[in-house]
């Protein structure tokens, strides 16, 4: 275990009789020990392949939670993501359940305490333990679920619905809409949205050509399922895969890539994981395929999708966010 889950370890009751574990596969074997049952939920598809076979959940739902009274949850990057968390748990968890989260303490702040409080009576929080805190709440308030949300944006056309894990929720962050605005004149009869987040460049790839196949992947399967929400509220059809690589795709079977790649995994910065993507994309794409990636204007990513994917030219660019065309060799 590291510091968070030797810390949410440590500040749980002695035992319960249905132990939930989210987002922290680490702590499966201390769960078991802990109480009779015990479940796991993964939303990123590399933490679920490392959980043991029987306990991960299939959904985070009414049904899952039902008589579950302890949970231990890591605490998201984002206050959205541990919104959507609380409010599912006060809402179908059992009515004595407790709550014991835990974060590294330069990523908290007194806002997730905030979080909390709309949804459990008690919140309190333990004192730094290897610079690591926890938050402890109980009470559920039960209330009607509020997210997934839907957000209307007129400039392009569309509405994007979103759970709180996916990154910037139902809004368009800055470089997805450089690429998106794009979307309208990229075409091909195979595509695929890689890091499809909310489904935003999906779902204008599918308004744009219809008739054609439309794919989108994503290690996190709230990204899946927002995905999926969005093209059906803006009545296309998309394909949304929950997978952390493509290794058992065919080669050259794509004509078309889109991507606003990752550079952080959770609060650490990581660059494997868009390295890991251009990658696949160039074994997917067929001779003369494109591939169209937004990425922050100071990364080095032009010349790495040159030496990987093929030549690279910049289509648009401001001071914050680069547009890339690379051409499959």
């Amino acid at each position: 275990m590291d510091p968070v889950e030797r810390l949410i370890a440590a500040e749980s009751p002695e035992r319960a009789e249905h132990v939930l574990v989210v987002n922290a596969p680490g702590l499966a074997e201390a769960a078991r020990r802990a109480a009779p049952r015990v479940s796991l939920w993964c939303d990123d598809r590399r933490d679920a392949g490392t959980v043991p076979t029987g306990l991960l959940l299939e959904d985070f739902d009414e049904s899952s939670l039902a008589g579950v009274d302890l949970v231990w949850l890591r605490l998201p990057k984002a206050l959205s993501a541990l919104d959507d968390d609380a409010e599912r748990i006060a809402a179908w968890a059992d009515p004595r359940v407790r709550v014991v989260s835990a974060g590294r303490q330069r990523a908290m702040t007194h806002s997730m305490n905030d979080v909390l409080g709309r949804h459990f009576d008690t919140v309190s929080a333990s004192p730094g333990v290897a610079k690591c805190r926890a938050l402890r709440a109980s009470g559920p308030r039960r209330r009607r679920l509020r997210w997934p949300r839907e957000r209307t944006h007129p400039e392009l056309g569309i509405g994007v619905i979103a759970h709180g894990e996916v990154f910037a929720t139902n809004r368009v962050d800055d470089g997805t809409r450089l690429l998106a605005e794009l979307c309208p004149d990229i075409h091909g009869d195979e595509l695929l949205d890689l890091g499809c987040g909310s489904g935003v460049l999906a779902t204008l790839l599918a308004r744009a050509n219809p008739g054609a196949r439309v794919r989108a992947v994503d290690v996190s399967r709230a990204a899946v399922a927002s995905t999926l929400l969005t093209a059906e509220a803006n009545g296309v059809a998309v394909e949304a895969h929950w997978a952390a690589a493509l290794h058992d795709w065919p080669p050259e079977c794509l004509d078309v890539i889109v991507t606003n790649p990752p550079f952080h995994r959770g609060i650490a910065k990581d660059s494997e994981p868009a390295l890991a993507m251009f990658d696949d994309a160039a074994r997917l794409l067929r001779p003369g395929g494109r591939m169209w990636c937004v990425h922050n204007s100071h990364l080095p990513w032009r010349r790495r999708l040159a030496e990987k994917v093929g030549p690279t030219v910049v289509v648009r660019q401001n001071p914050f966010y680069t547009v890339t065309r690379s051409v499959a060799r």
